[in-house]
């Protein structure tokens, strides 16, 4: 069975969501299982497990797979500390923070544990608050204000941090939409700050959304705005970034594909990309320093906005359709195929992959 946590957008902001659901596929007979009402054990000591957060759309885990942390998308930021139950499927609220600005969308906890990082989309910040050792968010110890706008005459008026990515123990990169860069940063875990390394120019009008490491040295791109894919080369020394490639995003999108999630197959050959325009998931091959468009299908749903790859599927959360659907992908060829498996659930906003069995202590 392959277990995800489903973040969702709620009715605070205009979705459908209730709250963080738990759901199971068995990719043998393609069934779905809702986890989060089944095994609502006694909560966490401290903890509470009715009070849930507002729009958590994006989701993060902790090094020890039994905390996880949640951007709450508003308009006064919020993140959101839950810990997992000892049956393994509950959810119970450990607390929340202040982000220090607007409609956080991304976030992610350094290896370490120590530091979670926030992108703050509207204000253009990323926001760095400590963990305690019982897995609580801690004191926001720093706010880094982004700079910059890009030619788009209404997403590029300023900055937008889209993504924060935590590579190595300490290398960050953190993808900005509105100014059309890829800021790099240095952690400090003990001290919980960060330090600019490097600052990557994307093509103007880009909109980098999110990406996805491939390598060590190779990272892919979504450009939200031109529905793009671009290949970098990652200097891990100095954070720098040099484009290889640049490719469409669609073979069947009469205007911007609006690519929202991207993924990749276990051994990098593909990176798979979803497309809200037209409403498909692509399949780019990866060879050297060039991408290659193999294969676009549609996605089963309506607005295709998170996709993750596990093993030879790939499961993608559609936003206004209320549901999640499954494609499988040749992992020779990188050929896309529908599957019939669906699951109905409200404003997806993402999927995130249960680490391993959490079958108590």
């Amino acid at each position: 069975m392959h277990e995800f946590l489903i973040g969702c957008y709620t009715f605070g902001a205009g979705g459908r969501g209730r709250r963080i659901e738990v759901v199971a596929h068995d990719p043998q007979t393609g069934r779905w299982e809702l986890l989060t009402d089944r095994d609502l054990a006694e909560p966490v000591a401290g903890a509470s497990a009715t009070e849930q957060p507002e729009s958590p759309s994006y989701l993060a885990w902790h090094p020890d797979g039994w905390h996880v942390y949640a951007a709450g998308e508003v308009s006064d930021g919020q993140v959101w500390a839950l810990a997992v139950a000892p049956g393994g499927h509950g959810l119970s609220v450990l607390g929340s923070a202040s982000t220090g600005g607007a409609h956080p969308c991304h976030l992610a906890v350094d290896p370490s544990g120590r530091v979670l990082l926030t992108a703050n989309y509207t204000s253009g910040s990323i926001a760095v608050h400590r963990l305690t050792p019982d897995g609580r968010i801690g004191k926001l110890s720093q706010l880094v204000e982004h700079e910059g706008c890009g030619p788009h005459p209404d997403r590029q008026q300023g900055p937008h941090a889209h993504m924060v990515h935590v590579l190595d123990q300490t290398l960050v990169l953190a993808v900005d939409l509105g100014a059309d860069l890829i800021v790099a940063y240095r952690l400090d875990p003990a001290a919980a700050t960060l330090t600019p390394l490097m600052t990557s120019p994307l093509p103007a009008g880009f909109g980098p959304r999110h990406l996805v490491a491939l390598d060590h040295d190779r990272v892919a791109v979504a450009g939200e705005l031109t529905g793009e894919l671009a290949l970098l080369r990652l200097d891990r020394q100095t954070g720098q970034l040099e484009l290889l490639d640049l490719q469409s995003g669609s073979d069947v999108a009469e205007e911007p594909a609006a690519p929202s999630g991207v993924g990749r197959t276990a051994d990098g050959q593909f990176v798979l990309m979803a497309n809200r325009g037209p409403n498909t998931v692509a399949a780019f091959r990866v060879d050297g320093q060039s991408i290659q468009l193999v294969d676009e299908i549609g996605c089963g749903g309506d607005h295709p906005r998170d996709l993750t790859v596990v093993g030879d599927l790939v499961y993608v959360a559609n936003q206004e359709s209320d549901s999640l659907t499954v494609l499988r992908i040749d992992p020779e060829t990188g050929a896309l195929s529908a599957t019939t498996s669906t699951f109905n659930t409200p404003s997806p906003t993402q999927l995130l992959a249960v680490p391993g069995p959490h079958d108590g202590r």
